[in-house]
Order: structure tokens, then sequence, then C-alpha cells
């Protein structure tokens, strides 16, 4: 038996044990008295006694029922639903009711409360949030007055004053949003969450924000209220973080997506100046290799002379690739290069590209592509290669060989490794080998003049062919660059 049920059967005992003791008595003793005054008078008093008694028992019962009911709405409204649950199924009539309806108000709040955190809008303007925060909190609270203040923000500084009072207007901060700001935690007061009263009435503040980035605070007039419950501070806490975490991520991203802004133009000033310098450069080296390779020609020059000026249209033709891979970076990266689609084989491009070169050193090319051709760009290809072969005679002993193999990976699928036998590179080379403008401390101490941006122009001309290129390397054993291109069979493989 509970608590309800024993309080029960002693009200049920006190109102009928009574009149039976009193029964038993006048059965005994008492039948003396009942004839002299009589069965009417005698039923009279009996009445009577019985109806105080009665009024005395109900009087008493009403008042413990009453303390119970209103344990169990205070229970309810300290937010312990099992507690509330127990008593709520041995209460009845209005207490019930109460209690349903403060059940079902907290169940809305919560559930908005829900929806307002997968509706925070972080990606506009911190100004936007904070409006849409105050009027969470007054959807939320089910009161008109709550306002968001935001004493002081970093960044932007305009961001200060009042939000919600007035739909899409900010006030400015005035003094009782200040005493709001500070005030102090009183004892039962949930960390977030402070209520007090001065010259302006009584108010409830919720913290939202406070750091060295911004400021702000939850707020509504609460005079002629009580204070609010453990229940009702807890549900302003969970708003007021809510709130504070909205506003920060906003301020986040409006930071993130002014910094990637800034990035975007200085690579749009980056690749404007690569270009206009790469065009400025094409035309003075054209001269200088046309005016070298014409004073070389003459039957009158000077060997050593000739040397020379043969030294040099070398070296006009190295910065013209130069230039080339620079536009063509700067083309890659702003996404206007177009590859053609032809179909080509890569067998006469490696033999001519490598005597290009003008290097003496062992060379071999194998082939078993017989029957497959290349599908892209033969010159984009070229331009691709000589980056690659660069980079093999570049970092590779000189008179150490060099070997370039062709042959199908698939029916779809044509491969080029060019493998030479250098010093080879570390596992965290080889994941930034393709990287713009990346260069290992081993390579900048083996070849102090190179740019860092052949094999990233070289990866970008083959993938925009539909292609790749892999870098396979150990150290002291060699470097092997193969590259993938489309490809199509000339005949039915047999």
């Amino acid at each position: 038996m509970g608590r309800r049920g024993a309080q029960l059967f002693w009200l049920m005992l006190a109102v009928a044990l009574p009149p039976l003791v009193a029964l038993a008595i006048v059965e005994v003793a008492g039948r003396d008295v009942v004839a002299s005054l009589g069965p009417g008078t005698s039923l009279a008093i009996a009445a009577g006694l019985t109806v105080v008694w009665a009024g005395i028992v109900t009087v008493m019962g009403s008042r413990l029922l009453d303390i119970d009911a209103r344990g169990m709405l205070e229970v309810a409204e300290r937010g312990e639903p099992a507690a509330a649950e127990r008593q709520l199924v041995e209460a009845g009539g209005e207490v019930r009711r109460r209690l349903s309806a403060a059940l079902d108000e907290r169940n809305r709040q919560i559930a908005e409360l829900a929806r307002q955190a997968r509706q925070a809008p972080i990606n506009q303007d911190a100004a936007t949030v904070a409006h849409v925060m105050a009027a969470a909190a007054r959807s939320i609270a089910g009161d008109e007055t709550w306002t968001i203040a935001i004493m002081r923000a970093a960044e932007p500084e305009s961001l200060a004053g009042v939000y919600g009072a007035a739909p899409d207007e900010v006030t400015a901060i005035e003094e009782v949003h200040r005493w709001a700001s500070t005030l102090e935690a009183e004892p039962g007061d949930v960390a977030p969450v402070r209520y007090g009263t001065g010259p302006w009435g009584a108010f409830v503040a919720v913290e939202v924000a406070r750091s060295d980035e911004i400021q702000a605070v939850l707020m509504a007039p609460w005079e002629g209220r009580p204070a609010p419950t453990p229940a009702e501070r807890e549900l302003l806490g969970l708003v007021g973080q809510h709130a504070g975490m909205a506003l920060e991520h906003a301020l986040i991203y409006a930071r993130v997506r002014r910094q990637a802004e800034e990035l975007d133009r200085l690579a749009t000033v980056q690749a404007d100046f690569l270009r206009a310098v790469s065009h400025d450069l094409q035309s003075p080296l054209t001269s200088i290799r046309a005016l070298a390779a014409e004073v070389a020609a003459s039957p009158a020059l000077d060997p050593a002379a000739r040397d020379d000026l043969g030294a040099m249209v070398h070296q006009a033709d190295r910065l013209g690739r130069m230039v080339v891979q620079l536009l063509t970076m700067s083309r890659l990266e702003a996404g206007v290069l177009t590859p053609a689609s032809e179909v080509f084989r890569v067998e006469p491009i490696i033999e001519r590209t490598w005597k290009a070169l003008r290097i003496d050193r062992p060379f071999t090319l194998r082939t078993e592509s017989g029957q497959y051709l290349a599908v892209g760009d033969a010159d984009r290809f070229e331009q691709a290669l000589w980056a690659i072969l660069g980079n093999a005679v570049k970092y590779s002993p000189d008179a150490s060989p060099i070997s370039v193999t062709v042959a199908p990976v698939s029916p779809e699928l044509l491969a080029v490794a060019v493998t030479d036998a250098g010093r080879g590179m570390s596992p965290e080379t080889q994941a930034r080998a393709f990287d713009q403008f990346f260069r290992s401390t081993d390579a900048r101490a083996a070849v102090p003049d190179g740019s860092g941006i052949g094999l990233y122009t070289a990866r970008g001309l083959l993938r925009a062919m539909g292609g790749d290129v892999t870098v396979s390397s150990r150290l002291a054993g060699g470097t092997t660059l193969t590259v993938l291109l489309p490809a199509e069979a000339t005949r039915d493989p047999e």
C-alpha cells in the first residue's frame, strides 16, 4: 500500500470509527439515557455529532490533499517528470488538468528549441543571426519582451546594440542593459541565468556569450511575476547557449569567408601577374633566340663564339619553356585551358623531346604499344614530357641511364613510364611532388635554380586530357614517373 492508500485508509477509519464507538457505548451503558431523552431527541443528537465530526474530517482531508497537490505541481515545475508522473497517477480533477497543461507547454518549448537549433542561420551576418535568436527566444518562452543586447563585439564593432525590440532594427545600448549584463548570481541560479530587481524593475538576464570576441545577454522584464523556477532557468540556459553558439558560429563563418575572399583576390592577382610577366618575357626571348641563331649562321664566325651562341639559343629555349609553363599554370588555375582531342603515337614525341634536351647520356625507349594510339593533345603531352624528362635528367647523376617504357595498361589506357637512376625521393617528398612551387631540401641542394612548377603543370595538363601522372621512388634507388593517357586500339587485339 502506497502513501496515498495509507492516507485514504486512515481518513475512512476516522470517519467510520467514532460513530461505531458511540453506538457501542450506547448499547452497553446508555440505554437509560436514550430512554429518558426519547428516540427522536437521541437520534437528532447523534446526527448532529456525526455531521460535526464529518465536517472536521473533511477539512483535515482537504488540507492534506491540497498539500499533496501543491507538492505535485512544484515537482512538475522543477522539471522532475518521474516524480510528477507518480503523483499525477494519484491526483485528479483540476490538478491533473493543470499539471497536464504545464507538461504540454514544457514539451512545446523543448520541441521549439530543437527546431530553432536545426534552423540556426550561421551562414548569414551576425546582425541577422541576432535578430533570429531574439525571435527564437520569444517563440520558445512564449514572451514577446525578450531581446538580445550585444554589449561589445571585436569585429565588426557596429554589431553592438539591442536586437529584437523591433524587426530588423537595432537600438542603442542603455543603462538597463549594462545593469542586466552585470547581475550577480544568487544561490540557486543556473549558471548563465540571472534574476534581479533594480531601478528599472525586475529582470531576467541570460548570458549568451562572454569572450574577447563578443559579449551578449538575452534579457526580459520580469515585473509582477514570481522568480523563474529551476525548470524555467534550465530552459532559459539552453536558449542562451543556443543563441551564443549561433552568434559565435556566424562570426567564425564571416571571418573564414573574408579570408577566403582575400585568398581568392590574391590568387587572382598572382595569376594576372604571372600571365603579364610571361607574356612580356616571350617577345624578348624570341628576339634573343632569333638573333643568336642568325649570328651563329655566319660562316666567318669563330668556333668558340658559335658554341657560345648555341648555348645562348639553348638557354633561350629553356627560358621559353619556363614561360610556357607559367602561362599554362595560369590557364589551368583560371580553368580556361581546353586541350585538343586527337589520336597520336607517343614514341615519336618521346624521341623528339629527348633529342631537343641535348643530353649526352644513355637513353632507352622500350615500347609495347604497337596496336594502341594515345588520345589527347599531342602538344600538351610534349609539354608535360619536357618537364618529366627534364626532372629525370636534373636529379640523376651525369652519365646515368634514362629509360622510357610505353605499354598499355588496359584497352582504354596507355602508360608512359620514365625511370632514372637518381637519388630518389622520401615518402614525404613523394606525397608533395606535384604541389605547386614545392621543392624538397635535397632537390634545392642538388639543383638550386629549379622553379617547382614543372610537375605541377604536367599533372594539370595530363588531367585536363583525362589522364594522370604518378610517382614511385625510394631513397638512393631512383624514381619512376608514370604518365597515364587515354588510348584506343588501332585494330582489334589478337
